[in-house]
């Protein structure tokens, strides 16, 4: 038999070289009666029926060809074979579906889709409904966000039997529907899955969650609570927690959610929500335990700003609940909040009087006496307490409150020993009212000192806004405490009286304005160099910028600094030299600096030096040298040295004094700042995949970036990058693919920013970015450059990257708001931003104006 097989492939071969193509087929054919399968024998009929312009018997041949190379798993010739030669012609089902299987392991869904679409209708139409739903199956899979794929496979699965798969598909296309604002259709397919499978958590959690998105919070409730007992998972937490508030089963949804925040602390929306309820439904006491739980919480993870925020939205929404107004002035207590402690005593004061509870109406007075006796609405609360509260307890804090007279009360001891003190009968002298009311001008003048002094402006501000209403007029004739409204540049009218001109005035008025040039320029200088020691990565790099600007800037031969407290043996050095200078001797150095440390300096706060009496000097090749002492804002204690010199006779102008000690102050700030941002850095990273600052570091790292913006009078930025609809890809994505795209994502646009800039990981799906010394409109370009630089970073998941969006917000710089008070406004403002940018359809960048 082999023989004769033989023959006929040599007769066939020989009939080939003549061009006898049909004799040449009948020996093929031959052989193939022998080995019905023979490879060599079906691949040359093929070939040769095409020849002789026979596609049908072609087919047939090539068909049998690429069945064979399926089962030998020759999987390229198989697709190439099918591509060249079958396509055009109807197949088989089984041939078209192994055919759009193998467009599928080359990702070419696009192609494989249609393969599996026709595959799926023959199989129907010769009864092999199992076949046609497999490759439905794989319709689905393929074309995962087409929800008509996902309803067919669901109705051909339903048809079936097979309640899981059809279940799978119907919830699915409900996810889409809602992807799409199809809430009615998504309704729909979500209650075909859970009527199959009413025993699937996930079916009901997907139904309950829609049911719940409109407004059936009651059948949200009824769906989720046979799963409820015993739930961990974060997802069916919350959505069975909200469903709950919104039905009304407050204490039943208050464990739920309480359970929710014990696991997931990145936002505690609903317990404000909750607590809100509670208020609503006059159960103040509950509402409180739930705010203290929460402070329980969020305090140690430093995010007491949030959570005030929430307590004022409800203290100022429900101002008649005692208890919650209790529990607002214990945490501004807390947190040591002087002026909204005070705001919110003035409520409690209020509450309290008007519910009979006259010993914690004192008690509210007292404190409130205790923070700012000069109030001018204390002797108001002291007059409604008049003849109710003990006579002496409402004199002492008559005396206290620089009120005296104000009310009716009877005179004792007290008021004899304070006329005895304060005044004597005879012409000119002054009335007890009026003795009084100057010790209190003088105490409040002191208080506007000392705020001045240790940069306090806004509390120096609301001191002088009391005097102007306590004692109007009194700067026309009180020159201390003009030169204080010139000082702290606020004036009760909005401009300053005109001032008598002092003697000598025109001689001077040259001098002056040359003076007031001079002194320009140094301002516009600092800005220069306290902008550039920003920009800087490390506290030497700080100094190095540092010294050679004022250096050059002055034009002297040396400019040395030494940053650490007195005594220290190493302290961080900086030097400049010019062209020309010998490197500075450390020994001289040290002693030269020595002398600054130990100097007491004269009425401008400059130190002069010379060669004559501090030989260092002459070592370091300088004649005459000015020092200034640095001292550290934040705790008043010295902090370093600065000092230029030059190497001929030098008289020091007083301005130039003022632009040594204003550059060192910014010295001793920068590399504070740098230093905390390196602490920050090295500290606060807690997750090791993305190395981002972690959202506990967010709030310190705002507060910090404000008291420097507002320190030295410069921008800070704060973009945040969102992936758009982030809830919507962790449910279908999960958190694991979610998680490597963000490190992906943090890894690229970390190297985007500069050394100087923050980032942080904000949530699942989002990054924040945080730009000192940057324009609102500088901030809209970086956001710009980091969704572009986004765009290419592919995720983890066969589609392309998710649409970004972004928020820019400028901190705001309002005189008179505290830094607490910034940071808060500026993370609400943030986060409507980013609400609003989804609200939008995201794929967008929101420039959020600062309000005025």
């Amino acid at each position: 038999m082999a023989q004769d097989v033989t023959k006929h492939l040599e007769r066939a071969k020989r009939y080939l070289e003549r061009n006898k193509l049909q004799e040449a087929a009948a020996e093929y054919l031959a052989v193939l009666e022998v080995i019905p399968r023979h490879q060599e024998s079906v691949q040359a009929l093929g070939d040769l029926y095409t020849r002789l312009n026979d596609p049908d018997r072609a087919a047939h041949f090539y068909g049998i060809q690429f069945d064979r190379l399926m089962e030998t798993g020759d999987l390229a010739k198989a697709a190439a074979v099918f591509a060249r030669f079958l396509k055009a012609a109807p197949q088989p089902p089984d041939r078209q579906a192994s055919y759009a299987f193998l467009l599928q392991r080359q990702n070419r869904a696009a192609e494989a889709i249609p393969q599996y679409q026709a595959a799926a209708e023959a199989f129907s139409q010769r009864g092999r409904a199992d076949e046609a739903l497999a490759c439905l199956e794989k319709i689905a899979q393929l074309d995962s966000e087409n929800s008509e794929s996902h309803v067919k496979l669901g109705e051909a699965a339903e048809r079936l039997g097979k309640r899981e798969l059809a279940a799978r598909g119907y919830l699915r296309a409900g996810q889409l529907a809602l992807a799409g604002g199809d809430l009615e259709l998504g309704l729909e397919f979500f209650g075909r899955a859970h009527a199959l499978v009413p025993g699937d958590r996930s079916a009901a959690l997907l139904y309950a969650e829609a049911r719940l998105r409109g407004g059936e919070a009651a059948a949200a409730v009824k769906l989720l609570k046979p799963f409820s007992p015993g739930e961990t998972d974060t997802t069916f937490l919350v959505v069975y927690g909200e469903a709950l508030l919104n039905s009304g089963d407050l204490d039943r949804a208050r464990p739920v959610l309480e359970a929710f925040y014990k696991q997931r602390q990145d936002s505690f929306q609903k317990i404000f929500e909750l607590a809100e309820a509670y208020l609503k439904a006059g159960e103040d006491c509950k509402a409180v335990e739930l705010l203290a739980e929460a402070k329980q919480w969020m305090f140690p993870l430093r995010r007491e700003a949030e959570f005030t925020v929430q307590v004022d939205r409800l203290g100022e929404a429900h101002p008649e609940s005692l208890p919650l107004v209790e529990f607002w002035a214990r945490v501004y207590e807390e947190l040591n909040r002087e002026a909204k402690y005070f705001d919110v005593l003035v409520k409690l004061f209020d509450l309290y009087y008007n519910a009979g509870k006259l010993k914690e109406a004192c008690d509210a007075l007292d404190r409130l006496v205790d923070i700012d006796p000069y109030d001018y609405r204390n002797h108001d609360r002291i007059a409604k307490l008049e003849g109710k509260a003990d006579a002496s307890y409402l004199r002492s804090l008559t005396l206290r409150s620089g009120n005296a007279g104000a009310v009716g009360v009877e005179a004792g001891p007290m008021d004899s020993e304070a006329r005895t003190e304060d005044y004597t009968e005879g012409e000119g002298q002054s009335t007890p009212e009026e003795a009084r009311a100057r010790h209190a001008l003088e105490d409040l003048i002191v208080q506007v000192e000392i705020f001045l002094q240790y940069s306090l402006r806004p509390k120096a501000l609301e001191r002088l806004q009391r005097i102007a209403e306590m004692f109007p007029g009194e700067e026309e004739q009180n020159e201390h405490l003009y030169a204080l409204y010139e000082r702290a540049d606020w004036w009760p009218k909005g401009a300053p009286p005109i001032p008598k001109a002092p003697a000598g005035a025109e001689a001077a008025g040259a001098k002056g304005t040359a003076a007031s040039g001079e002194t320009s320029r140094d301002v516009a200088e600092i800005a220069e160099i306290t902008s550039l020691m920003y920009r800087q990565a490390t506290p030497r790099e700080v100094l190095a910028a540092a010294v050679n600007e004022i250096g050059k800037y002055l034009g002297v031969a040396r400019c040395l600094v030494a940053i650490g407290p007195p005594g220290e043996t190493r302290p961080l050095m900086g030097a400049f030299a010019r062209s020309g200078m010998a490197p500075a001797d450390p020994a001289a150095t040290s002693a030269a600096l020595e002398r600054i440390v130990n100097a007491t300096p004269d009425a401008l706060g400059a130190i002069e030096l010379r060669a004559a009496t501090t030989p260092a000097l002459a070592e370091l090749g300088l004649a005459t040298a000015l020092g200034a002492q640095l001292t550290d804002k934040m705790t008043q204690t010295p902090a370093g040295v600065l000092l230029v010199g030059e190497s001929a006779p030098r008289v020091w102008k007083p301005n130039e004094s003022f632009f040594l000690q204003a550059v060192g102050d910014q010295i001793v700030m920068s590399v504070s700042h740098t230093r905390l941002r390196s602490l920050v850095r090295t500290l606060a990273v807690s997750d090791e995949k993305t190395g981002l600052l972690s959202r506990g570091a967010y709030l310190d790292c705002l507060l910090a970036e404000v008291g420097r913006a507002r320190a030295q009078n410069v921008p800070v930025t704060l973009v945040i990058l969102q992936m758009d609809h982030g809830g919507e890809l962790l449910r279908q994505r999960g958190d694991a693919a979610l998680e490597a795209h963000l490190e992906k994502l943090a890894k690229m646009l970390e190297s985007s920013v500069r050394q100087s800039d923050l980032a942080v990981r904000y949530t699942t799906w989002s990054l924040a970015f945080i730009l000192p010394n940057t324009t609102l409109e500088q901030g809209h370009q970086v956001a710009e450059k980091l969704r572009t630089a986004a765009a290419g970073v592919k995720p983890p998941w066969d589609e392309p990257a998710p649409m970004l969006s972004a928020i820019v917000a400028e901190a705001t710089s309002r005189a008179g708001d505290e830094r607490e008070d910034i940071v808060t406004e500026w993370i609400n403002r943030a986060e409507f931003g980013l609400d609003e940018a989804q609200l939008q359809g995201g794929n967008t960048i929101l420039e959020l104006a600062t309000p005025r």
